[in-house]
């Protein structure tokens, strides 16, 4: 399986992928941490920047249009099975990511957060779901109804759900950077 990082520039945080953590832009931490975690057999960013270069890791261009249900389509097309990854989360650990990888038997299957939020993006998509999710997608674009219908569901303890805190503005950054030990 593949392990797939989102990443769409910002307009809340122009540039956060590219943002310093422990001396490397905070997207290519999290590649790191999905490769180091040996569960993959391959870790892509998959990306709608039009220009990312980030040395030592593997870029795959989203040419999708639209929202986050869109590129989940397109990166469905393209990888067939993948564990979809936000790249924006600089909290994210190995722990997390086997709590998701053990539960997952071949069923789509995504985390929810103390919140009661579902995680689209630390979830394992299939293309078993593929057809169901385009025609979901050209009534409704918002993803959570879908999931909440097509996929197993995995409630996160506290200590988990802030491993999936996304960085959407300056605060958030400067709060993920005292949490991070370098």
């Amino acid at each position: 399986m593949k392990a797939v990082i989102f990443a769409k520039p910002s307009e809340r945080l122009p540039g956060k992928h590219l943002m310093d953590i422990c001396g490397q832009p905070m997207i290519k931490m999290i590649y790191n941490i999905f490769v180091d975690s040996s569960f993959f057999e391959d870790v892509v960013i998959y990306s709608k920047y039009e220009s990312l270069d980030i040395s030592g890791v593997n870029i795959v261009k989203d040419h999708s249009k639209g929202t986050i249900i869109d590129s989940l389509i397109s990166a469905l097309r393209e990888f067939k099975e993948f564990f979809a990854v936000a790249g924006d989360i600089p909290l994210v650990d190995r722990e997390i990511i086997e709590k998701i990888m053990i539960k997952y038997n071949g069923f789509p299957i995504a985390p929810i957060n103390t919140d009661g939020i579902i995680e689209p993006l630390f979830a394992i998509y299939n293309d078993s779901i593929l057809d169901e999710m385009v025609t979901h997608s050209q009534k409704d674009k918002r993803i959570f109804s879908f999931l909440e219908r097509k996929f197993i569901l995995v409630r996160l303890e506290p200590i988990d759900s802030v491993k999936l805190y996304n960085i959407n503005t300056l605060q958030d950054y400067i709060d993920a950077k005292k949490k991070i030990r370098c």
